[in-house]
C-alpha cells in the first residue's frame, strides 16, 4: 500500500505520467524487496503458513490452496462490493467514469487516485504473500510477467461476459482468470514446452484483446442472432 501511496503521490503531485511513475515505484521495490528479505530466494519451507492449517491440511491434494484462494477471493469481493456502495466508493466510482464531472461536485479526484493506488497494492501484496506461501518460498523476481495474467483475467472476463454492472465486473475477473489458466492448461496438455508459457500467455491476451475487431470485421454479433432466429 505504501508503494502504491508513492505512485499516486508521483503521479497526482508529481505530475509524472502513471505509467512511468508506476515503473518506478516498481524499480525502486525490486531493492527494497532485497533489503526485507536479506537474500534474492527466501525459503517458507520450516515456517508457519496459512496453508499450514488443520482444516487445510485434511484436504485431498492440490484442495488447499483451492479452498483457500475461493474464500479469500470471496472475502475481497464481498468488502469491495460493499466499499462501492458506500459514498465514498460512489465517489471513487464517478473519479473513474467522469473525473471532470466528479470535480464539479467537490470529489477530491487525486485522493480518489491516490486511495485507488493503495487499495489496489494492498491487494496485490496479499495476492503476492499468499503465492509464496503456496509454492513454500519467496523470490524477488516472481513477480515478473504478473501484470500479463492480471490484464488476460480482466479481458477474458469482460469479453466472455459482456456488458456487466460494476459488481458484476468483480465476479468476471475471478472467472476471466480461471478461464485463461484453463486456456494455459489446455496449452501444456496439447504438450507444449512450458517454456513458452509466457509466450503463449502474451498470445492468449492479444486474441484477447481483439476479439472486438474480429467482431465488427466478421459481424460475429449479426451472425450469432441471424443462427439463433433460424434455430427457432
Amino acid at each position: 500500500m505504501l508503494c502504491g501511496l508513492a505512485t499516486g503521490l508521483l503521479y497526482t503531485k508529481g505530475k509524472i505520467p502513471i505509467l512511468l511513475a508506476g515503473i518506478l515505484v516498481m524499480t525502486a521495490a525490486y531493492s527494497i524487496n532485497l533489503r526485507i528479505m536479506g537474500r534474492s530466494n527466501l525459503t517458507l519451507l520450516d515456517k508457519p503458513t496459512l496453508l499450514k492449517g488443520a482444516f487445510l491440511q485434511s484436504l485431498p491434494m492440490y484442495f488447499d490452496s483451492v479452498v483457500l484462494g475461493m474464500i479469500v477471493i470471496a472475502l475481497l469481493t464481498l468488502v469491495l462490493i460493499y466499499f462501492l456502495q458506500t459514498d465514498l466508493g460512489q465517489a471513487f466510482i464517478a473519479t473513474g467514469d467522469n473525473e471532470k464531472m466528479a470535480r464539479s461536485l467537490g470529489i477530491k479526484t487525486d485522493n480518489m487516485k491516490i486511495m485507488g493506488l493503495m487499495v489496489s497494492n494492498g491487494v496485490i501484496g496479499l495476492g503476492g504473500a499468499l503465492v509464496a506461501q503456496n509454492d513454500g518460498y519467496a523470490d524477488v523476481n516472481m513477480g515478473i510477467g504478473v501484470i500479463v495474467i492480471a490484464l488476460a483475467s480482466i479481458i477474458i472476463g469482460e469479453v466472455a461476459f459482456g456488458e456487466l454492472t460494476m459488481n458484476q465486473r468483480l465476479v468476471a475477473v475471478t472467472l476471466g482468470s480461471i478461464l485463461y489458466r484453463f486456456v494455459l492448461l489446455v496449452v501444456l496438455r496439447l504438450g507444449f514446452n512450458t517454456n513458452d508459457l509466457k509466450l503463449f500467455s502474451s498470445v492468449v491476451l492479444a486474441l484477447c484483446m481483439m476479439v472486438p475487431v474480429f467482431r465488427n470485421v466478421f459481424n460475429l454479433k449479426h451472425v450469432i442472432k441471424r443462427g439463433v432466429s433460424i434455430d427457432e
